[in-house]
């Protein structure tokens, strides 16, 4: 998948949260955003996400512009299936109520048209992606509460691959982890990225993403010249 972004613009509550940006992220390509806190990471990855509507500018998957209507996007759920999101803060958008192996499994649950996880019918699936990423098999059975953000964050990136999505977007993914950790999460997303997706990673942590990604670009460079 290629992700272009062209003059992208974000306002809310009367002012702009996001100046005219603009990203092209080919495919087999990992690109590291960087930007002081509050500059609009979190608000480009949404809209690349396609999870807010921008009010300007134009989103292109593949070369072909999304359609967008009064509020979400009109593009098949498959296609949107394609897009994997890593949040930035694990405990806030991981169901308590959920175990882990629960959580990983929920996409593939949702496509099937399931009516909830069902790690069980998809227990290959789930013993690979822990696998892959590192995260013990005797944690998969416990909910949030009881694991810690290191192992919370790495069963939140098995869900967000387990779609195996073209698009990786990733909010700041390594934020207080430790460096074990960080770099499990790193390496994951580099191999992804090596097996043919795009995937954009916004971090402070400018030496994995030096280590890591085809390029490092700030996000205040993306918006010259608009």
């Amino acid at each position: 998948m290629t992700l272009t972004m062209n003059a992208v613009t974000l306002n809310a509550v009367g002012r702009q949260i996001l100046p005219p940006t603009t990203l092209h992220v080919p495919d087999q390509h990992m690109v590291g955003l960087t930007a002081p806190s509050g500059a609009g990471k979190t608000s480009l990855l949404a809209l690349a996400a396609l999870l807010k509507r921008p009010d300007t500018g134009e989103i292109s998957i593949d070369q072909i512009p999304i359609p967008w209507g009064k509020g979400a996007p009109k593009i098949p759920v498959s296609a949107r299936q394609r897009i994997g999101v890593l949040p930035q803060d694990p405990r806030r958008f991981a169901d308590p109520r959920l175990t882990l192996a629960q959580t990983v499994t929920a996409p593939l649950a949702f496509r099937d048209r399931r009516s909830r996880p069902a790690p069980k019918q998809y227990q290959d699936q789930l013993l690979a992606l822990a696998d892959q990423l590192r995260l013990p098999e005797k944690v998969l059975d416990r909910h949030p509460s009881q694991v810690s953000d290191g192992q919370l964050q790495r069963a939140l990136l098995a869900r967000a691959l387990s779609l195996n999505p073209t698009l990786v977007l990733c909010d700041e993914p390594t934020s207080a982890l430790d460096p074990a950790t960080t770099t499990v999460i790193f390496e994951v997303l580099r191999n992804k990225a090596d097996q043919g997706a795009c995937v954009v990673v916004a971090s402070h942590d400018r030496a994995s993403l030096a280590e890591h990604c085809d390029e490092i670009v700030p996000l205040a460079d993306l918006q010259k010249g608009q």
